[in-house]
Formats: structure tokens, C-alpha cells, sequence
């Protein structure tokens, strides 16, 4: 049943943007979370002892890599600029990628300043490249459609297998910023 769901959840998603997400979990994408910026810490506290908080929480980095997407549902990270680095299941030619946030429409409050604003995508063929190829430079609007999809500007006319999303800014929340979803398209390489 899980594995009927799971493609139904893929035919639905590829039908939402028209391209294959190869930076999709259950497809075996993974965060190099020592080459990610650190998460932000939930210092409300889940558990408490005598009125005092115990445990803090903080969602890991690979809960950009799955589809579900509601409110509170992402990777947080302190201030405006931070960065991922995911292992793509398989190496691609890359083409676009998909960057998610939550529709003000369901944001408690109706506040989505915390969206990223401005990012930059790179491309690495191995682990150990510290930089990578620049893919390009876009710019989220929140205002918009809740997942995006970018044109790359600089097509590598060679293969990728790690992709990196740097977020540059986001839309003015001053204590961080959420990252809901990203997703990777292009060509398998045969």
C-alpha cells in the first residue's frame, strides 16, 4: 500500500512542475549535513520538568528532500544565509530546480517573511569539490505561487551528482529563515 502510495505522491509531483525530482528521498537523496549549515533550535522546549524546558527541538535539513509540505514543516536555519548540500541519488545532466515555501494563505498568522528570497545553486560532480560549477542565481517570490520552479542559467555540458542551495537572503524575518522544499531536474546520465 505504502509503495502505491508513494508513486501516486510522484505522478502528482511530476504533474505539478513537469520534471523528475532527483533530490527526492525516498529515492535515496541525502543531506551531507558536515557540508550544511547548522539548524535552528526550538529553545521553547518539548519537554518540561518543573515549569523549565528540557529538550529543544530542531527538524534535520532532510525535510526539504520530502513532499510533505505544511506549516511548520521545514528546515530552519539561524538569520538569512545558510546553505545545503545534497547527494543526488544518481548523477544528471541538471536543467531547473523547485524551491518551496508555505502559501500565505496557511502560514499561521499570515506572515511569511521567513521564505528564502535570494539563492544561488552549484553544482559538484564528487564531494570533495568544496565550490562546485555555478548554476545560477535566482530569486523566490513569496507573494507567488508556493513552489517555484528556475530555469538554470549555466547548463553544465557535464554530469553532477551533489547540488548545493545557498539561500543569500530571505523576505525580512530577523531570526531565521525556512526552507520547505527543494527539488533537482534534469537527465539521468545513462
Amino acid at each position: 500500500v505504502q509503495k502505491l502510495i508513494d508513486e501516486a505522491l510522484e505522478k502528482l509531483e511530476y504533474n505539478q512542475v513537469g520534471m523528475p525530482d532527483y533530490a527526492r528521498k525516498s529515492s535515496g537523496a541525502t543531506v551531507m549535513h558536515s557540508k550544511t549549515s547548522g539548524s535552528l533550535r526550538n529553545t521553547r522546549g518539548r519537554l518540561f520538568w518543573a515549569g523549565l524546558p528540557l529538550l529543544h527541538s530542531m527538524k534535520s535539513p532532510e525535510v526539504i528532500l520530502e513532499p510533505e509540505n505544511h506549516a511548520g514543516n521545514c528546515w530552519s536555519f539561524p538569520g538569512s544565509q545558510g546553505h545545503v548540500v545534497i547527494k543526488l541519488p544518481r548523477a544528471i545532466f541538471p536543467q531547473a530546480v523547485t524551491l518551496e515555501h508555505i502559501s500565505v494563505r496557511v502560514s499561521p498568522g499570515e506572515n511569511i517573511s521567513s521564505a528564502p528570497r535570494d539563492f544561488a545553486v552549484y553544482g559538484m560532480k564528487a564531494e570533495s569539490e568544496e565550490q562546485g560549477t555555478f548554476l545560477g542565481e535566482f530569486t523566490y517570490v513569496a507573494a507567488e505561487h508556493p513552489f517555484q520552479t528556475f530555469q538554470l542559467q549555466n547548463e553544465r555540458s557535464d554530469f553532477i551528482q551533489y547540488v548545493k542551495l545557498k539561500v543569500l537572503s530571505n523576505w525580512g524575518h530577523p531570526e531565521y529563515t525556512c526552507v520547505y522544499r527543494f527539488r533537482v531536474h534534469g537527465d539521468a546520465v545513462p
